[in-house]
């Protein structure tokens, strides 16, 4: 009787640890089956225009430029349209062009422009540093309403970029 007491835990101890060993197979087989790694969590979002917000164009050559600033108020940053001083401002770019986002950064911390279009690589202008400048350049081959935003100043520094037809430069 003790024989079988002893038998009967050994095959639960080893029934359990199979039961185990074969649900983490399973996780790890999905894991390289590619249906859970890898798994990028893009933000992607179109904004509705506010009424308040203001539209920054740009020229109908084909090198399409636009230029922001970045400003710190009371410890909030935002993007800031060097042409008429509008927050966060609304952009316009054309797609099957060139544009290009120049950035001057005067404050004392860096910023990332990151655009939010939902693709595996964003178009980022890297890192700009404190009081240095940058720019980001892309050639965008769809339509569309996307958000930008910078990486370390997300909730505050955001805006919309419209990505229209090139037929439909001024």
């Amino acid at each position: 009787m003790v024989y079988e007491q002893q038998h009967i835990k050994k095959i639960t101890i080893i029934a359990a640890g199979s039961l185990f060993l074969a649900a983490a197979a399973v996780v790890f087989g999905l894991m390289c089956n590619g249906d859970y790694s890898n798994t990028y969590h893009l933000q992607t979002a179109s904004a509705i225009q506010d009424k308040n917000t203001t539209t920054s164009t740009t020229s109908a050559t084909t090198n399409n430029t636009i230029q922001l600033s970045t400003k710190e108020v009371k410890e909030v940053y935002n993007w800031i349209d060097t042409s008429n001083g509008a927050s966060n401002p609304t952009l316009k770019v054309f797609a099957n062009a060139s544009n290009i986002i120049k950035i001057q950064n005067p404050t004392d911390t860096k910023h990332e422009l990151i655009i939010d279009t939902g693709a595996d690589v964003l178009p980022s202008s890297d890192d700009i540093n404190p009081n240095s400048s940058g720019q980001l350049s892309f050639k965008p081959t769809t339509t569309g309403t996307f958000t930008y935003h910078c990486a370390y100043h997300p909730f505050t520094m955001k805006g919309t970029i419209q990505i229209a037809s090139s037929n439909s430069k001024p």
